[in-house]
């Protein structure tokens, strides 16, 4: 018989640098543990922003590879307290069989040669959804051309097997939708401190290396348009621009603070971005 471990995951899980870390102590307690059955402890969640299924999402898949885990939960509490993780699609139930209320982009997994697959999502799921703001034509293609560089990037960069995960959700009272994107590469550093024979150092340089306009690690090929647009986007408009890798979680309206980022104490792998879009 199976060991069964209790790993509980609390307090708030919001589209910020503390809900964001809430997530990375779940993971890097679990991944102590191999060939066991991880029994997930949801009953001091106060909040959780959907979008970050994504995250989740990525997190139980990659346990799950390395680490041989299954998992199991209260699902009738959930059910009762967090229907949104279920209308979503990231957990399954009779009663839930679409989102009524169309408040979420549906939880999805795509593999990385997935491009037409992941590109009608964005076109379909995203860019129609009745969250968006209103968008000019040049806005809505900058905006689906960024995100397909992106999209692509990972087969050329992240050095990962592992799908890439997505996730949105609308918030009507605050007039805010939050996309959320996860890769489960190695992060932006190690390919950029090469391309700059080391002049970037740090995942703080990193990030604000990509977000340059043309800065790009592809090898005689054009690129580095995606980030560098959509930080352009968003810094020309509400809402807020997110990105994490490595040790850094970087913002838009944190760099506009005299803070710059936030530092993780325990990171996890890959990269996170998230799209704040405000009305």
């Amino acid at each position: 018989m199976e060991n069964t471990i209790v790993v509980k995951i609390g307090g708030d899980l919001t589209t910020n640098f503390v809900g964001i870390n809430e997530l990375f102590k779940f993971y890097n307690e679990a991944k102590d543990y191999f060939d066991c059955i991880i029994s997930i402890d949801f009953y001091h969640l106060r909040w959780f922003d959907a979008n970050l299924s994504a995250i989740f999402g990525a997190m139980i898949q990659l346990l799950i590879d390395n680490n041989n885990l299954k998992f199991t939960t209260d699902l009738a509490f959930l059910e009762n307290r967090f229907d949104v993780l279920f209308r979503n699609g990231f957990l399954n139930s009779e009663n839930y069989k679409s989102d009524e209320r169309n408040s979420t982009i549906a939880f999805q997994n795509f593999d990385q040669k997935d491009k037409e697959g992941f590109n009608h999502y964005i076109e379909n799921n995203l860019m129609q959804h009745r969250g968006m703001p209103n968008l000019s034509d040049e806005q809505s293609d900058c905006i689906l051309d960024a995100l397909n560089e992106i999209f692509c990037n990972i087969q050329l960069h992240a050095q990962t097997e592992n799908d890439f995960f997505v996730c949105g959700q609308y918030y009507p009272r605050q007039s805010k939708l939050i996309f959320t994107m996860v890769d489960l590469g190695i992060g932006f550093l190690p390919a950029i401190a090469e391309k700059t024979k080391n002049e970037v150092q740090s995942n703080y340089q990193a990030i604000k290396w990509a977000l340059e306009k043309r800065n790009t690690t592809k090898k005689n090929t054009p690129g580095g348009l995606g980030l560098y647009d959509l930080n352009n986007y968003f810094s020309s408009s509400n809402g807020d621009f997110q990105i994490i890798t490595g040790d850094t979680f970087w913002s838009k309206n944190l760099e506009n603070s005299p803070l710059k980022k936030q530092i993780f104490n325990k990171p996890f792998i890959g990269t996170i971005v998230n799209l704040v879009f405000e009305i």
